[in-house]
């Protein structure tokens, strides 16, 4: 037994030298200081100066939470698939989970009402922070609240940039933003031009909007069964809200009704009713968040968010003359950022900065809004790329399209065609990867397009392509394939059968080698061997509280 043990404590430390090194082989570091803007975080302090104060939830609720705002309006539920009548289950279920973002909405001016944020992950002081000469991607990680005016936030950015060049005695840094990150980045080339900026990479950014949230705050919600049918089936993320959806729907109960059409049902009512009421009353008060309401939808969504008559007692909204410092926040930026991102970005490039981006497709959008192309679920191909046309999903591009079109800018899965983006030669397409997923291989390609001398094209790096596939289950990329994803499966499989031992099933022998161990510990301490084993020390998940404290 000692000798078993001693051989699994040896491959657990085994494990644990390797892991770090593949990473390490992976990313590097780069000779100019990167400031990295964030995108949306799930969460918020509820002391902004306090990193053990208690967690405000901003994105989707947990399953435990969903879990309780079902079982209190169960009856409403069955009422509802019985007889048709939703709104008693529609709008118990937006009163009970309200509470979940209390905390989180900001005042008529666009501000906080009590101390939330993220403050005290701010660094006191900026320092140089090269390794060799050379700096990590996430070295200096600019800090603010995405729920605030992006133009307000391009001033604490501008601020910090100068801290970093003053640090390390450069002239110029390179920035790498994310989703809503990039709203900060534009204000900031706007407001204080790009001097300072050697190289930026926009990643998964919704540079035109996001279709969704414009149909959600717009109230113009457009349901298609299908189009829902599709999501429901394909949806890989742990989706919360479908699995509660889901566990509520017991086809043994209601025998007379179809399991499939209930979830349909009750999916397509939360998403058709709920989720933008919330969005519309809680996000609706954040000027970051109207920076990815498209141009198409905007007039409408003010018009629904700030009312401008008077409101009567069961409609909700703000009024329009209550919010006006709010709303003037939100048109300044849609009409001096928003409506103006091609030419602030174009400047930007005729000023000496390499542009590059990096969008996310192989889905389906929410099924809310009309836009049924390829996207990160949020956000279409034609929004991150400026430009670039995607298939309709689950189809591809006809045989009329390809004939005319340039082949070297068409996909291998005949899905994307890049030509028409506003940065053609310098955009990478990632499937299978969806809004918000960002594994560590994604960090390698941005270091390796900022590693270039020069202004890095999608011929120029041999190990990423424009096109490339993210393997699921490994969260690596590898070149996009004809099929639609990369060929990773069958060489692993060749591997394999040659014998050889790779990194990939060195992990899963060690992970069979312990479940066999297991399986032997259980076994004697059933057979009634004198074995003391003390239970496994976890730490459980730490979920977002609704109350501060």
């Amino acid at each position: 037994m000692k000798k078993t043990i001693s051989v699994l404590l040896a491959c657990i430390l085994l494990l644990g030298v390797m892991a770090p090194v593949a990473l390490a082989a992976k990313v590097t570091r780069v000779s100019t200081p990167i400031v990295f803007v964030g995108g949306q975080e799930d969460y918020i302090y509820s002391d902004k100066d306090n990193k053990k104060s208690a967690k405000y939830n901003t994105g989707e609720l947990s399953e435990e939470a969903l879990g309780d705002i079902s079982d209190s309006i169960r009856t409403e539920l069955f009422r509802a698939i019985s007889f048709g009548n939703w709104k008693p289950y529609t709008d118990g279920f937006y009163e009970a989970a309200m509470p979940y973002y209390d905390g989180v909405a900001l005042n008529n001016k666009g501000l906080p009402t009590n101390k939330t944020g993220y403050d005290c992950l701010k660094e006191k002081t900026v320092v140089d922070k090269a390794v060799n000469g050379r700096y990590g991607l996430y070295d200096y990680q600019f800090i603010y609240d995405w729920r605030l005016d992006p133009i307000s936030n391009a001033t604490d950015l501008n601020t910090y940039i100068n801290q970093v060049l003053t640090a390390t005695g450069k002239t110029k840094v390179d920035i790498v933003a994310q989703g809503i990150g990039c709203s900060t980045v534009l204000a900031y080339l706007s407001k204080y031009g790009s001097t300072k900026v050697s190289e930026l990479v926009l990643d998964n950014a919704a540079l035109r909007g996001s279709e969704d949230y414009g149909a959600m705050f717009s109230n113009d919600i457009e349901q298609d069964p299908d189009r829902l049918a599709v999501f429901l089936a394909e949806s890989r993320r742990n989706n919360a809200l479908l699995q509660v959806v889901k566990q509520n729907i017991d086809p043994e109960n209601w025998e007379s009704m179809s399991s499939v059409k209930a979830t349909r049902a009750t999916y397509g009512k939360l998403y058709e009713d709920v989720i933008p009421r919330i969005m519309r009353n809680v996000f609706g008060t954040m000027p970051g968040i109207w920076s990815l309401i498209p141009d198409a939808y905007y007039n409408a969504a003010i018009d629904s968010v700030f009312p401008k008559y008077e409101l009567a007692e069961d409609q909700e909204g703000f009024s329009a003359k209550e919010y006006k410092v709010l709303i003037d926040k939100i048109n300044n930026y849609h009409s001096t950022i928003a409506l103006k991102t091609d030419k602030i970005l174009s400047d930007a490039k005729k000023a000496g900065v390499n542009v590059y981006l990096i969008a996310n497709y192989g889905f389906q959008m929410i099924p809310v809004s009309a836009s049924s192309g390829q996207s990160d679920v949020y956000v279409s191909i034609g929004s991150q790329t400026l430009g670039a046309t995607a298939a309709k999903y689950g189809e591809t591009f006809s045989k009329n399209y390809l004939k005319l079109a340039d082949a070297a800018y068409i996909s291998p899965d005949n899905e994307i065609d890049s030509s028409t983006g506003a940065y053609a030669d310098h955009t990478w397409f990632i499937k299978n990867l969806e809004y918000r997923e960002k594994p560590e291989t994604v960090d390698a390609l941005i270091i390796a397009i900022l590693n270039f001398n020069g202004y890095t094209s999608v011929i120029d790096l041999e190990d990423y392509p424009q096109f490339l596939y993210c393997s699921n289950d490994r969260l690596d990329l590898a070149p996009l394939t004809e099929e639609g994803d990369s060929d990773y499966e069958e060489t692993e499989q060749e591997e394999s059968t040659s014998g050889k031992l790779t990194l990939s099933n060195f992990f899963e022998f060690v992970k069979n080698f312990i479940e066999a161990i297991v399986r032997l510990v259980t076994s004697l301490i059933h057979t009634g061997q004198n074995i003391e084993i003390g239970e496994p020390t976890t730490t459980p998940a730490v979920e977002p509280t609704s109350n501060a404290g």
